[in-house]
C-alpha cells in the first residue's frame, strides 16, 4: 500500500510538473494539452472505482492549484467524470485505440465543456459556442491523442505494483 500511495504521488507530481513547464511552451494551434486530465482517463480506464476516484479527485486538485482561479471545480469534475469510466472499464478492452481515443476525448469535452459554463455563470460571458470550437475541440482532440503514448508506460507501472503487492500478501500469509 505504501507503494502505491508513493508512486501516486511522483505520478501526480510528475504530471504536475510537466503541465507548468514543458507543456506550457508546448501548443498546437495555441491550444496546450492536458496532461492532468489525461493522467485521469488512463487511471480511471486500469484501475478500480475507489482508486481511481482518490487519484482523480487529487489530480483535479493539482490542476485547480495550477489553474490558480478557483479551487474545488476541476476536483469535483475530475472525481465525478472518472467513476463512470472506472466502472465500465472492466467490460472494455482497454488497450484498444478506438477506446482510448474516444475516452479521452469524451473526457475532455465534458470536463471543459462543463468548467466553461460554470465559469460563464459566475462571470456572464456570451461566447460559449467560440470557446467550444476554438478551445474545447481542439484540446480535446490533442488529449486523446496524448493518452496513446502514456497508457502502455502507466500500464506497465501499475502492473508492476500489482505484482509486488501479490508477493507481499503472499509472504505474509
Amino acid at each position: 500500500m505504501r507503494y502505491r500511495i508513493l508512486t501516486a504521488i511522483a505520478l501526480i507530481w510528475t504530471a504536475a510538473f510537466l503541465q507548468s513547464t514543458v507543456l506550457e511552451h508546448l501548443e498546437v494551434f495555441s491550444i496546450r494539452p492536458n496532461l492532468l486530465l489525461v493522467l485521469m482517463v488512463v487511471i480511471s480506464l486500469l484501475r478500480p472505482t475507489s482508486e481511481s476516484a482518490g487519484m482523480s479527485l487529487a489530480l483535479g486538485l493539482t490542476m485547480d492549484m495550477l489553474m490558480g482561479k478557483t479551487l474545488g471545480w476541476y476536483a469535483l469534475l475530475f472525481f465525478l467524470v472518472s467513476i463512470p469510466i472506472s466502472l465500465i472499464n472492466q467490460k472494455l478492452y482497454r488497450e484498444k485505440l478506438l477506446v482510448l481515443l474516444s475516452f479521452g476525448f469524451v473526457s475532455t469535452v465534458v470536463i471543459e465543456t462543463v468548467f466553461f459554463l460554470i465559469m460563464f455563470l459566475f462571470k456572464g460571458y456570451e461566447y460559449l459556442p467560440f470557446i467550444f470550437t476554438t478551445v474545447v475541440l481542439p484540446e480535446a482532440l490533442l488529449n486523446s491523442i496524448l493518452i496513446l503514448p502514456l497508457f502502455k508506460p502507466i500500464a506497465g507501472v501499475y502492473i508492476k505494483l500489482d505484482k509486488v503487492d501479490r508477493r507481499r500478501n503472499r509472504i505474509a500469509s
